[in-house]
């Protein structure tokens, strides 16, 4: 299997932690309802849907992929942290704020850092076809 195919599944993988994460928050929150339980899980996988996204738009370069794995560990690595704090290490009332601010924030994490990795990628191949074209010239 080449590189570019273990950066792909490595960033599935990751996702599908991140998911099974929520899954295991939201049964360590009890909730009592079915609908209050859905929701924790469809909120908290919003940035993993949207890392998804991201993934399936990426090239299939080793470059790209590669970024392309540092956005996923840091957003989600940053949810599941951050959960981990407020469920576990402190929990209080004001914990369930942070828990329904945390996937906004991780998508505006996932967002910027896919405009970067997006910039950066740009850049680094213009700069690759220009030293071709130099090189034929």
């Amino acid at each position: 299997m080449d590189s570019v195919k273990k950066l792909t599944w490595l960033n599935y993988f990751i996702c599908l932690i991140g998911f099974v994460a929520e899954i295991v928050f939201a049964f360590k929150l009890d909730p009592h309802e079915n609908s209050i339980f859905i929701f924790l899980i469809v909120w908290g996988t919003l940035p993993l849907i949207t890392l998804l996204l991201f993934l399936l738009k990426t090239p299939r370069l080793l470059y790209s992929m590669s970024r392309s794995l540092i956005q996923t560990s840091a957003v989600v690595g940053f949810g599941i942290i951050y959960k981990i704090n407020s469920i576990y290490i402190h929990p209080d009332p004001r914990g369930a704020i942070a828990l329904a601010t945390i996937p906004i924030i991780q998508i505006i994490g996932a967002l910027f850092i896919g405009l970067v990795i997006k910039i950066t990628t740009q850049k680094h191949y213009r700069a690759i076809a220009s030293q071709e074209e130099q090189n034929e010239s």
